[in-house]
């Protein structure tokens, strides 16, 4: 048997290359064949390497992109105007982007990290915006009011049992209480007093989807997964 001297995959009779890692394998009886690297482990190498390539490409069209807004606002506009915006939501997207690509492990580090994105993205748009003010009353509180809801959702989950229908009830559940804090948000704002409409009729909607699959999951499948009920 012949194994590849690089991740100890097994080769076929007289190859000379290897097909997963691309190793030249040189003379048999001359080379000693360690097998300290596996399969797996250059597998995990590629997938690394490719979120690399991935992340340089796409901050290379990001600053590409402000380079390109910021040069045509000062020689269209003569000045620096809208590009302020465009600017901001490309380094912001390319920051999530960012975040997403480590494949952060740990949920909460995650979350503060997109959350704080979020933040200083509607902060730089109210301070380009001279005469809004809408940071505060506004984007502050509703985004908060997402934090707050994936935060319970990601809890709920890391301390749940059994996990399958249950959790989509919850999200649901969370996205009802999203609208209403949103319209209660808006109508302060823009109204000065709360009158819920839209955000009712969408929580309505919800409830008895999120109620149908609380009894999917504790009275018909007793706790199950998702993928054992659909037989994955």
């Amino acid at each position: 048997m012949n194994l590849c001297i690089n991740c100890g995959v097994e080769l076929e009779e007289g190859l000379k290359q290897c097909p997963l890692c691309g190793k030249n394998q040189g003379d048999p009886a001359d080379v000693k064949v360690e097998t300290s690297n596996y399969p797996s482990d250059i597998i995990h190498l590629h997938k690394t390497e490719t979120r690399k390539h991935i992340w340089e490409l796409t901050g290379i069209i990001a600053f590409s992109g402000i380079a390109v807004c910021t040069i045509v606002d000062l020689v269209i506009g003569k000045g620096i105007k809208w590009s302020l915006f465009a600017d901001v939501s490309i380094i912001s997207a390319w920051s999530i982007l960012t975040f997403i690509l480590l494949k952060i492990r740990k949920p909460w580090i995650l979350i503060t990290g997109l959350s704080a994105t979020v933040l200083l993205m509607l902060l730089m748009f109210d301070l380009i915006s001279a005469k809004a003010d809408w940071f505060i009353p506004v984007g502050l509180p509703i985004t908060l009011a997402a934090v707050f809801f994936v935060c319970l959702v990601v809890i709920l989950y890391q301390y749940t049992r059994f996990k399958g229908f249950n959790i989509l009830a919850i999200i649901f559940l969370s996205v009802a209480g999203f609208c209403i804090l949103t319209e209660v948000i808006l109508d302060k704002y823009v109204k000065g007093l709360i009158d819920l409409r839209w955000s009712l009729l969408a929580a309505v909607s919800i409830l008895p989807i999120a109620l149908v699959l609380f009894y999917v999951h504790y009275r018909m499948k007793k706790g199950n997964k998702l993928d054992s009920f659909f037989h994955i």
